[in-house]
């Protein structure tokens, strides 16, 4: 039987960092929910399983991220480890409007948090110029 080459080499117990940075409106810093909060946030989480197909993690949802095989390109229905994701929200209703970035990495946060600022100020200078105040934000924050 052949053997599976993945991207990454992950095993059960292995740490994998929830690392968020938000960016909300500045109207909607005083609202009190809590999903999307203002600032930078770190989870450290476990691989409780996984299959050849799927990581399952320790959070309270069991979140399920995708085994990227070598060579694998990656598709838009999947979420892999080290795949950042930035969302710009700004007509919402329900949820804060703001920039939000999200990544599940097994790398050292403050890595990760480079990354994840560069990928922030490339979305809004390429696809949202209006937002140029968040950009001084987001270079700002810090550990």
């Amino acid at each position: 039987m052949n053997e599976i080459n993945f991207k990454l080499d992950t095993h059960i117990g292995q740490t994998v960092y929830d690392i968020e940075i938000n960016v909300r409106a500045d109207s909607d810093i005083r609202n009190s929910t809590s999903y999307h909060k203002h600032g930078i946030w770190i989870k450290e989480l476990k691989i409780v399983y996984q299959t050849d197909y799927k990581i399952a993690l320790s959070n309270e949802f069991i979140s399920l991220l995708d085994r990227q095989k070598e060579n694998e390109r990656k598709e838009s229905h999947k979420h892999f480890l080290e795949e950042i994701t930035v969302s710009i929200l700004t007509k919402e209703r329900c949820f804060p409007n703001g920039v939000f970035c999200h990544i599940y990495s097994l790398k050292d946060p403050k890595k990760s948090l480079s990354k994840m600022k560069k990928e922030m100020i490339a979305k809004i200078q390429s696809d949202y110029g209006f937002l140029g105040s968040a950009i001084s934000q987001i270079e700002n924050f810090t550990l």
